[in-house]
């Protein structure tokens, strides 16, 4: 029987949890006051999660770690069966393997970060781990953090912000070009006390930069909720690219919260690709577009199993000449549940938004939906949505058939077509594994 937690035990694990990051982190106090605002906030603040109840999220407040994840991974040999099963499946040599698993760099903060970077600093490149930036820059990171959500938002902004621990600060300066990709990982297989990393990521004026977030292979994850959140401003000019690549235990819910202000005449792009969503995946992320700048999300999901995701976006088009695209393509399986949302609001002259949903439906069980919302304040803005729901036709795998590939071949080239035009920006490191997870998640061998 499982034990009941109440409130009051949730927030002395909390309080404890809060002592224990600011002793570990050395951190300043008044990092330690807002997680405190958080604790706060935590009692009265709405909870409205479709699948969490409240009664859950404080069991796992009070059991955040799943059982049977091994407590120290120090080689291959000690993961889990199926996530080395699923390694060797995708072909992946050793030294990538250890890699991925997170087991060739060891740190405590659990971000690589190398000497490399460490050269790139001197030209106004900063990217640390979020509790040494909170030590190293407090005047920026006090300008930014939670600036972009209210602590008492629902009971998880106010958890995160009590307990958040790890995750990236990078700040790039004003006229900087970074000309290569940043491939930043969450080793995350370590024991931590809770699964929220921060990010922040600043670009100053007339500054370009990529950052490619997390891996392809399952990470080790022990806690049942992971609820990270992201803070970006991009100031005049500054084009920024972020590509998100997600695949998350079967036993994870995941709780993404992303918010951006996107500056006059700023362009950026969101690629995300979630190929294990974990049990659940919620989320809701708002971005705000100044005169003339530019937002694109791009989605792309894979529905598998009993797996309930729930993704949409807002865009507030609040400049003039703003604009912003939402576009997702979504396959879905077995008994999963997808439903993708997206609402653009033009509030200012000549903007323009399009909202675009597709998705590929593998089985009679599987449930897509699928809700645009368009919102016009002024007389001259451009919206537009459009959304197809379909499966594979039998005429197309029957030519594929015809010249000579079996069904589930043939099957795996329709899907991989179907999600090609999203994987442009993706480097092909990356894509060459995207695409054999795609085939292995169709032939049902995930």
């Amino acid at each position: 029987m499982t034990e009941t937690i109440t409130l009051s035990d949730a927030k002395a694990i909390i309080e404890n949890q809060i002592e224990e990051l600011a002793k570990r982190n050395k951190e300043p106090e008044w990092m330690t006051r807002i997680r405190y605002k958080g604790l706060e906030a935590f009692e009265k603040a709405p909870h409205s999660d479709p699948i969490i109840s409240e009664e859950q999220l404080l069991q796992f407040i009070a059991k955040p770690e799943v059982e049977g994840i091994p407590e120290k991974i120090e080689s291959l040999d000690d993961l889990p069966p199926e996530m080395k099963a699923l390694l060797d499946r995708l072909g992946i040599d050793e030294v990538e393997q250890k890699y991925l698993a997170g087991l060739a760099v060891q740190t405590d903060t659990g971000v690589i970060y190398n000497q490399f970077l460490k050269d790139w600093a001197k030209k106004g490149l900063i990217v640390l781990p979020m509790e040494e930036a909170v030590k190293k820059y407090p005047d920026i990171v006090k300008q930014h953090f939670l600036k972009l959500f209210r602590i008492d938002e629902s009971k998880l902004t106010a958890y995160h912000t009590a307990i958040w621990n790890g995750g990236i600060f990078l700040y790039v300066k004003e006229g900087l070009k970074v000309p290569f990709p940043l491939h930043l990982f969450f080793l995350i297989q370590e024991s931590a006390l809770a699964q929220a990393p921060h990010i922040i990521i600043i670009a100053e004026k007339n500054t370009e930069f990529h950052l490619i977030e997390g891996c392809t292979s399952p990470v080790l994850l022990k806690h049942s909720l992971h609820l990270d959140m992201t803070e970006a401003y991009f100031h005049e000019n500054a084009r920024g690219q972020l590509t998100v690549l997600q695949n998350w235990p079967e036993y994870v819910h995941t709780r993404p919260m992303t918010r951006a202000k996107i500056g006059k005449n700023a362009r950026f792009i969101n690629t995300t690709v979630t190929l294990g969503s974990g049990k659940s995946n919620i989320g809701d992320p708002r971005y705000w577009v100044d005169e003339n700048g530019y937002v694109e999300l791009n989605g792309i999901l894979l529905g598998q199993k009993d797996y309930y995701i729930d993704l949409g976006g807002r865009m507030f088009l609040q400049g003039k000449g703003a604009s912003g695209i939402n576009a997702s393509k979504a396959v879905i399986m077995d008994e999963s549940r997808v439903i993708t949302r997206g609402v653009i609001t033009a509030e200012a002259p000549k903007t323009k938004g399009h909202i675009s949903c597709d998705a590929l439906l593998m089985s009679d069980k599987a449930i897509m939906e699928t809700y645009p919302g368009l919102v016009s304040k002024v007389d001259d803005a451009e919206l537009s949505h459009e959304a197809a729901i379909g499966k594979i036709r039998e005429e197309e795998l029957f030519y594929l058939m015809s010249r000579g590939l079996d069904e589930e071949k043939a099957t795996q080239l329709i899907v991989k077509g179907f999600l090609e035009p999203m994987l442009k920006d993706i480097p092909m490191e990356f894509l060459v594994e995207i695409r054999k997870i795609i085939e292995l998640a169709v032939s049902g061998g995930m």
